[in-house]
């Protein structure tokens, strides 16, 4: 049975963020946006208040895909066609909470095999269908909604193509369909005793297909490297055709074709299925907190472990402000155990731990490698001024990975808006680039006149750089409330830019991001991704607007209508 996220807001429909067993934190989120207990409630409307678009149909294709698919696999009811209509970026979520869904799909299809997508593209094509591939839904910048209106629109979900289809023992790769969720793909894997290891914040939700077509960071990315890292080979279904990569280790024999498709964002046709590298599951994962004085003193450390050839599974270091947000959400001590900490942390203010940084460090693997990661990682964290405080911050922070991006839910409903921004950058820029941001988006809290929060970690790391994952939050302006994201996205997007950061380290590009694209890759690049479009989809019905901007961007390309673009 498919798991659908809430239409309105983030993840399981029966699960809430816990925020009554977390009494500090709504006392620390009131002080940093200055929320009153009377502030304005902002819930979404009544599911029965929605009201989608009209529907176009296409005959043509209609009777088409129906003498291939049964009836179950297709959707044309609202509540479908709902869940499918967006991705969950705040712009995404604030229209859809108050009932805008003008880019609702038409249709939404259900693909069970390679074969059926193949056939379902090539309807499209002849009948000039627009086609957008979905996995989880968990894209934040705009990547899965329907643009063009000119075309009947059709979704088409690739949950239902979630099998392992065979693991090859002696190259440690793995067949997958590439509709598979996260959460599926590890226990299917697990239950052969290997992992893929990739755990981005959208795992539950999240399909392979989808890591893949937006080049997907998980958290253990420091060991198993991007998802692009873990590929070996893929099918993709595009309107020319099938293409099928070979199954080698390496070759010479051209582009790397796997590496093309990586990151097409569903522009050039739909990942039906991949070959992974995958790993034996780790007997042992121990993740441990470690207090610095400041962001620099950990981002150094880092760098120096890496540098060193000691790379545990994962580093994650969090400024002050986003500690401080870690912090509230601890549940208070009591008795006994109160006054200890209270000394300690009396201990550790005197040491200069006022105001810290954490890190959490994670290494897994097999006793030995575990083991040996810890002596060579620890020793050098140590030197660099950072606190060991064990590995029970680390077991907290394994049990509540998952939940923080519901908390957004909570702050949406008090009349905030709340997303995030990533980039990354050379070491030499790293710190630079950190301060620009910060000091950039606090200035223009300062300059609307009204209290704002920017926090950021580290959470993906290599020899030459790392990324940098920014989240930003304030009152909403009543009325303005689009108008203002866009202008802090756009602020902070162009911070990243001039100052040596890439337009995005893992989120894509969708049509959030399409404008800066002409500066990230230059033009001749973006003649080269154009080159790549025609060829594959000369109609342009594969996810239309995504990726490349317009060749004239006065023209009349498909943008969201109630957004406010950039271009």
């Amino acid at each position: 049975m498919l798991k659908d996220m809430k239409w309105w807001g983030w993840g399981d429909p029966a699960y809430a963020f816990p925020l009554d067993e977390k009494p500090l934190l709504w006392p620390f989120i009131q002080k940093t946006l200055g929320l009153s207990d009377s502030c304005r409630k902002t819930p979404p409307i009544d599911r029965a208040q929605v009201r989608l678009p009209e529907q176009k149909t296409n005959a043509g294709f209609v009777q088409a895909i129906n003498g291939f698919l049964k009836p179950t696999q297709i959707a044309i009811d609202d509540e479908q066609r709902l869940i499918h209509t967006y991705g969950k970026s705040f712009p995404d979520l604030f229209r859809v909470r108050k009932g805008i869904v003008d880019n609702a799909p038409d249709m939404v299809l259900f693909a069970e095999c390679h074969v059926e997508v193949e056939k379902i593209v090539q309807a499209a094509k002849q009948f000039n269908i627009r086609l957008v591939p979905f996995g989880g839904g968990t894209n934040i910048v705009g990547g899965v909604e329907h643009l063009d209106h000119s075309q009947m629109r059709v979704t088409l979900d690739m949950r239902r193509m979630s099998r392992v289809l065979g693991i090859d023992e002696g190259s440690s790769t793995a067949s997958i369909e590439a509709g598979s969720p996260g959460p599926k793909l590890e226990e299917d894997l697990n239950a052969l005793g290997y992992s893929l290891g990739h755990m981005p914040d959208s795992f539950e939700f999240a399909t392979l297909g989808g890591w893949l077509a937006t080049r997907s960071a998980g958290m253990q990315s420091d060991a198993y490297g991007k998802i692009e890292d873990m590929v070996v080979a893929m099918k993709m279904v595009s309107p020319m055709g099938t293409i099928e990569t070979k199954l080698t280790p390496k070759s010479s024999a051209g582009p790397d074709i796997d590496q093309i498709i990586c990151g097409s964002e569903g522009t050039l046709g739909v990942i039906t299925e991949a070959t992974m590298k995958v790993h034996p599951v780790p007997p042992v994962k121990d993740y441990h907190g470690v207090l610095f004085r400041d962001f620099e003193s950990g981002s150094e450390a880092i760098h120096e472990a890496i540098s060193r050839n000691a790379s545990p599974t994962m580093f994650r270091l969090q400024d002050i402000a986003e500690t401080g947000l870690a912090f509230s959400m601890k549940k208070p001590s009591t008795g006994f155990t109160k006054m200890i900490e209270t000394q300690y942390k009396k201990y550790l203010k005197s040491k200069g731990f006022a105001t810290p940084c954490l890190m959490m460090i994670g290494f897994e693997g097999d006793a030995d490698h575990a083991a040996d990661m810890r002596r060579k990682v620890l020793p050098i964290v140590k030197n660099r001024g950072g606190h060991h405080l064990g590995n029970s911050v680390g077991k907290t922070f394994q049990k509540n990975k998952f939940a923080v991006p519901y908390l957004r839910d909570i702050l949406m409903n008090h009349g905030c808006m709340v997303d995030v921004a990533e980039t990354a950058a050379v070491w030499s820029k790293l710190m630079p680039l950190y301060r620009a941001a910060r000091d950039t988006i606090q200035a223009q809290f300062k300059k609307e006149g009204y209290p704002g929060y920017i926090g950021c970690h580290i959470s993906h790391s290599y020899v030459d750089g790392a990324s940098l994952y920014f989240t930003f939050a304030a009152q909403q302006i009543e009325g303005k409330e689009l108008e203002q994201y866009y202008r802090f996205k756009r602020l902070i997007t162009e911070t990243f830019m001039q100052n040596g950061g890439t337009l995005t380290h893992h989120h894509a590009v969708g049509y959030e991001h399409r404008p800066w694209m002409e500066r990230e890759v230059t033009r001749p690049g973006l003649t080269l991704l154009r080159g790549l479009k025609s060829t594959l989809d000369p109609s342009g019905i594969m996810n239309p607007g995504k990726l490349v901007p317009p060749e004239d961007k006065d023209s009349n390309s498909p943008t969201p209508a109630t957004t406010v673009p950039f271009e």
